[in-house]
């Protein structure tokens, strides 16, 4: 009997072993995960993250890991009970520029452990795709390979590709350059545009003395044109140049040769912030190093997380305005910048300097001249045609030898009062109640102050060091170096392309004697993987007198373990700090979308201010999207931290004449339903530039409500995504229209400067006839219109002229209206298709509702844009047969 029963458990013990039912508690399991890209050159440069590992329950798994960059081998080590050979495992898989992969798996029983190799491939995205094969096609249009001396200019990054955000198009220009691009080497420019501009390229490479750009528009793998784009041109060539890019061609040409001359890198990064360069940009960095020399910063002041240097009253309109927006961190979400149409000069500035110990401040106004400029380079140079690529690089050697013989410092005033200044900037005794507007740049008021007296100024030598590029990159390798050796002593290995660790630095933004760091962040790259395109690189807006620091954080879900350090000049060492630099740390957890990021970056900060900026711009672009010879146009009524979002998604710019920020009381902009920060945030203006008529509509918001205890940040970030399952929504936000007008372009002169002296523009917008059409505007036969209904208020000249084209929008034409858009060019119309290769376990894209709710509130109230650069030829030709780029009307500020 004793012997059945043995052989019975051997039949049972051989069924249960076939049939993979028999497990010993919490065996060891290796797998071993070989991850091939789609493109080669990818396999060894590349390490991929496994996101995460769950079992058939979809419970998931915890697990270790380890990378092996000589084999390309990531091996991850987890425990699991009662395994079997038929125990199925997923694995989650991402590398930057590549779809995520979802690959299941079993395990082999060795004896001792459960193990499994794993061979997968991964497929790229379609925009890492382009990114690769439209710089490819570039190399053998312009051989990149073998020059050192490239360029590109793109609007990657803040246009959309396939409804998507385009950082892996950034992603794919990178790795197919190898090196010869970088951010850290200022060769790779964004310009700022729209998600819903074309998404275009410029790759310019030197060859001796001449500049050859291979353009291409539109995602098309076809260019739009290769040729020259140099200072040099003919007038054959330039016509040439224009006739295929439109008015994109004085941002590509102003660009490519200030990039030619050696003008700094961060000061091109600014100038494809603003748009391009031009008299402006360079004179507005000129004011800076003047301020900095006579009157320098003292100490920070301002509201909480918003501490700034200076604040800065400007007249949008003049390019100098985003200079100071973009190099001093004055930033309109801050209350750092108020500008509206106070004065017809638009190359005025006003900078106040605050003590806090004195309560008193310094007020320093400053301008520059073109025409006096004009007659300058005229005379030192012996010419009497002006191109303006010449007459920049003359700019450019002057802000380098002499910036103040750029620019004037008409006023210098000791003594400004709290009153004098909330009186300019506007008052905000606490966040979201405004109880003064901002009266801006009023001359009027500020020359009769008679308690202010002439200040005196300092005289401190600004100097600019020697280091170079090397020199720049080895301090970004020894603070990322410094970073592992503080987490290795806590028992963290940092592996490199870590998707979880984020490296945040003021590096790019400030100044290290007087030099641009962005080098620093091609050292962090080398050691760690961190890089902007991947999101995990994120360069902190700052002064550039500012402090260069960094902050180290290792996302493990929402816990966050942060090591911050700020590098000492003069030791050449890091101090390592004991709390962090920054809280942008705090939207991490939640991966935001690229654009929001970059908008976060800019405002320096994550706060509930700014978190409406992108639901407002989304309602903007759903409902106002702007066409063919239309541009954005937005004015901030309401003002705190959402407007730098606004600033940076909208595309728009006070440089251009495109964003004013008018600064009006809680009172004036109050909904009937909500007060402090929820109410008449601000108008959008959609401008034709072809009809010189537009659509202004002021927009309302009014927030979410969410449960006590969520998060705010991912809240707001489901928002974005469109996802509305959180239980912790409680109510959906609400953007919305208080009122929509058709007006011309006296009307727009009037909303610009901020109104008439009996009514604010929101009020001035409502007493606009709602029946109006744009038909009723656009002038037939000999001036007149379609209808007479044009309404305005009877007796309101035509307002302020508004910058020195007679009028805003005074900014340019090379970013106006759809990005360069050129009717019968010979490029796609649409987005390229670059290969076809296949798709790995990736579900299709919805799309989803919008996280807004679209309502009409009611109420009960009822000379074309010039630029002095060319895209007319204007001018004499001189003997070489060179085209003169005029000094067109508008002035070399634009």
């Amino acid at each position: 009997m004793r012997r059945q029963y043995f052989i019975a458990f051997i039949v049972l013990l051989f069924a249960v072993t076939l049939t993979g039912s028999v497990s010993a508690a919490d065996t060891s399991c290796e797998v071993g995960v070989d991850v091939k890209y789609e493109y080669a050159d990818d396999n060894s440069q590349i390490n991929p993250d496994i996101q995460e590992v769950t079992d058939e329950n979809g419970t998931r798994i915890n697990f270790t890991r380890t990378f092996d960059p000589a084999a390309n081998i990531t091996k991850i080590l987890f425990t699991y009970g009662n395994i079997t050979n038929t125990t199925r495992f997923t694995i989650k898989v991402r590398a930057p520029g590549y779809r995520e992969l979802s690959h299941t798996f079993q395990l082999t029983d060795y004896g001792t452990k459960y193990a499994a190799y794993l061979s997968l491939r991964m497929n790229a995205t379609d925009a890492y795709r382009l990114g690769r094969e439209i710089t490819r096609k570039a190399d053998k249009i312009l051989n990149l390979t073998k020059t050192g001396d490239v360029l590109v200019i793109t609007t990657a990054g803040t246009a959309y590709y396939r409804n998507q955000t385009s950082e892996d198009v950034l992603e794919g220009i990178l790795n197919q350059a190898r090196g010869r691009v970088s951010y850290g080497k200022g060769n790779l420019l964004m310009l700022r545009k729209t998600r819903l501009d074309p998404l275009d390229f410029a790759f310019i490479v030197r060859k001796g003395n001449d500049l050859i750009v291979a353009y291409f528009k539109n995602a098309s793998m076809t260019p739009l044109y290769v040729g020259t784009v140099s200072q040099n041109m003919t007038l054959a060539q330039y016509q040439a140049l224009q006739k295929k890019l439109g008015s994109d061609t004085f941002p590509i040409a102003s660009l490519a040769n200030a990039w030619a001359i050696g003008l700094s890198p961060d000061i091109l990064r600014e100038a494809a912030f603003h748009g391009h360069v031009c008299l402006g940009t360079i004179s507005g960095y000129a004011m800076i190093e003047t301020l900095l020399k006579y009157y320098p910063a003292t100490n920070e002041f301002g509201l909480p997380l918003e501490g700034v240097s200076y604040q800065v009253v400007g007249v949008p309109g003049g390019s100098d305005d985003d200079v100071f927006i973009y190099a001093m961190d004055a930033t309109p979400g801050k209350r750092a910048y108020v500008g509206f149409n106070t004065t017809a000069d638009t190359n005025i500035v006003g900078f106040i300097r605050w003590n806090s110990k004195t309560k008193t401040g310094t007020l320093i106004i400053m301008a520059y001249s073109q025409q006096e400029l004009i007659n300058k380079y005229k005379q030192e140079t012996g010419t009497t045609a002006v191109s303006e690529l010449k007459f920049n690089a003359w700019a450019v050697k002057k802000l380098t030898t002499s910036p103040e013989s750029l620019v004037k410092i008409l006023y210098a005033f000791d003594n400004l009062t709290q009153d004098q200044v909330n009186y300019i900037m506007g008052y905000e005794p606490t966040k979201g109640n405004t109880t003064i507007s901002a009266a801006g740049l009023d001359l009027n008021y500020i020359l009769n102050q008679t308690n202010l007296v002439n200040a005196t100024p300092a005289n401190r030598t600004y100097s600019t060091g020697n280091l170079t590029y090397s020199d720049l990159k080895n301090i970004g390798r020894l603070a990322a170096e410094k970073a592992v050796e503080l987490f290795r002593a806590m028992g963290i290995n940092l592996e490199k392309d870590d998707y979880h660790l984020f490296v945040l630095t003021s590096a790019g933004y400030v100044r290290i004697n007087g030099q641009d760091t962005g080098a620093v962040w091609d050292g962090i790259f080398d050691v760690l993987g961190s890089r902007l395109s991947r999101k995990t690189l994120l360069p902190v807006h700052a002064p550039l007198w500012g402090q260069l620091k960094f902050d180290f954080c290792l996302i493990n879900g929402t816990q966050k373990i942060i090591r911050s350090m700020y590098y000492n000049l003069t030791t050449g060492t890091f101090t390592v700090q004991s709390s962090a630099n920054y809280i942008i740390e705090d939207v991490l957890p939640y991966d935001p979308p690229f654009d929001v990021l970059m908008g976060w970056l800019f405002h320096n900060h994550v706060c509930g201010g700014s978190s409406p900026g992108y639901l407002i711009a989304d309602y903007i672009f759903q409902n106002y999207p702007k066409g063919e010879n239309e541009k954005y146009i937005y004015v901030t009524t309401l003002d705190n931290c959402k407007d730098d979002i606004l600033f940076m998604l909208l595309g728009v710019s006070a440089g251009q004449g495109t964003y004013s920020n008018q600064r009006l009381t809680t009172e004036e902009t109050r909904l009937e339903t909500e007060g402090g920060m929820n109410g008449m945030v601000g108008y959008i203006v959609v401008w034709d530039e072809k009809t010189n008529t537009g659509r202004v509509a002021i927009i309302t918001w009014q927030g979410p409500r969410f449960a006590a205890g969520s998060n705010m940040y991912e809240e707001y970030i489901r928002l974005y995504k469109h996802d509305y399952s959180s239980p912790n929504l409680l109510s959906l936000p609400t953007v919305s229209k208080a009122a929509e007008r058709f007006i011309n372009r006296e009307e727009l002169n009037i909303l610009l400067s901020g109104g008439t002296g009996s009514m604010n523009a929101l009020q001035y917008i409502f007493s606009i006839p709602a029946n109006r059409t744009r038909e009723d505007l656009i002038p037939v036969n000999n001036g007149g219109s379609q209808n007479r209904n044009q309404g305005g208020v009877p007796g309101i000249p035509g307002g302020s002229t508004g910058g020195s084209t007679g009028g805003l929008p005074s900014g340019s034409q090379g970013t106006a209206g759809h990005a360069g858009y050129t009717p019968g060019a010979d490029y796609s119309a649409s987005p390229a298709d670059v290969s076809a290769a296949s798709e790995v376990s990736e579900e299709p894209a919805t799309e989803g509702k919008k996280a807004y709710e679209v309502t009409n509130a009611t109420s009960t109230s009822g000379g074309s844009d010039s630029s002095w650069y060319v895209y007319g030829i204007m001018g004499v030709l001189v003997a070489a047969g060179l085209v003169a780029f005029g000094f067109l009307r508008g002035g070399a500020g634009k």
